[in-house]
């Protein structure tokens, strides 16, 4: 009798969770591990294992320290350890004697799991990530690096984690990647064809997931829908300056009422902050709304690929300089594919 299989899934976003359940379904006995910054009201509904995303900081060791400070970078550390080993021991229970394939989010903290089993599959997790470099897996001395995988340590720099690594079977995104080190990996999907090949019951239950079912949400005519993304959360950019470009998109789109939809992540009060814009303070993915026929006059954002999945109205995507060479580079990527996919809707200047 063969090993019974078993899938797990490590998500940093609902939207990536959202690809999963359309790509492989819901299944109760999935594995699924997510940041704490998943969104409670949906975590509540999939029961997953939840990991502290605050412990773990990106971009080295350096760059941690000059961010956080000494004390707080060894708490962090600390933290993360302690979380790491339990989850080590909660997955290797939860896995014993059963053939696992993995999918999610291999650039995130706790990834280790992808750098051990072959069987490892990427899920886009937004536009900005394959704006980045992409590089080969990097080779520490052969003893020292076997001993720390023994231990199941992996010291990855950003520009690996994207694909390159044996281990990654599959590389599933809603657009084709010409990159040299990952192309013969890249698996294209298409959202909207996979729902709408899913039955009654199965799309019900993703609603009932993402507490959809009795959402009441109606875009009447003439009402922009503005996309936030943690920009500040991210340590992108700072608060004044995001909080900033929101307003320069409303007064850009001042003829239209105004709806702001935030990112699951981002935990801002805009009804304090824009108290005379309507907020939709649900956590459910956007590319939701297109796939069940709701769609606004105009959907605006600063870079966010969710734009497009909003075939049925016109896109403004925001002019500004972003002082920040991913961010322009993950927008100059959005306009591109607004170009080639649904260039009618994109515009540029709004009347006033």
């Amino acid at each position: 009798m063969g090993k019974k299989q078993i899938n797990l899934g490590l998500f940093t976003s609902v939207y990536s969770y959202f690809l999963y359940l359309l790509l492989k379904g819901y299944n109760e006995n999935d594995i699924i591990i997510v940041h704490n910054t998943f969104p409670e009201e949906i975590s509540k509904n999939i029961n997953p294992i939840i990991v502290p995303v605050e412990a773990t900081k990106y971009g080295g060791l350096k760059q941690s320290i000059e961010t956080l400070g000494i004390k707080q970078m060894i708490k962090g550390l600390t933290t993360y350890v302690y979380n790491y080993l339990k989850l080590r021991i909660l997955l290797f229970i939860k896995t014993f004697n059963k053939d696992v394939e993995n999918y999610g989010h291999p650039f995130s903290g706790y990834a280790f799991m992808f750098y051990e089993n072959e069987n490892s599959n990427i899920i886009e997790d937004g536009l900005a990530n394959y704006t980045q470099p992409i590089c080969e897996t990097h080779k520490i001395n052969p003893i020292i690096d076997t001993l720390l995988h023994i231990g199941g340590i992996y010291f990855l720099n950003n520009c690996e984690t994207y694909g390159t690594h044996k281990n990654i079977k599959n590389i599933y995104l809603t657009k084709n990647f010409d990159h040299p080190l990952i192309k013969d990996k890249i698996k294209v999907i298409d959202p909207e064809k996979m729902w709408n090949e899913l039955d009654d019951e199965e799309k019900n239950q993703i609603l009932d997931i993402f507490n959809m079912n009795n959402i009441n949400i109606e875009f009447k005519d003439n009402t922009a829908l503005i996309l936030t993304q943690p920009l500040f959360q991210d340590g992108l950019m700072t608060l004044e300056r995001e909080l900033n470009i929101y307003k320069e998109i409303m007064e850009k789109l001042s003829n239209y009422k105004i709806l702001i939809k935030p990112h699951p992540r981002d935990k801002k009060d805009y009804k304090k902050i824009f108290p005379d814009a309507e907020i939709i303070d649900s956590s459910f993915p956007i590319e939701l709304l297109n796939l069940i026929d709701i769609n606004p006059s105009i959907v605006s954002s600063i870079y966010t690929a969710a734009l497009l999945n909003f075939k049925n109205c016109k896109i403004y995507i925001y002019e500004g300089e972003l002082y920040d060479k991913k961010l322009n580079d993950a927008r100059d990527e959005l306009l591109k594919r607004v170009h080639e996919e649904n260039a009618k809707n994109l515009i540029n200047e709004i009347s006033q």
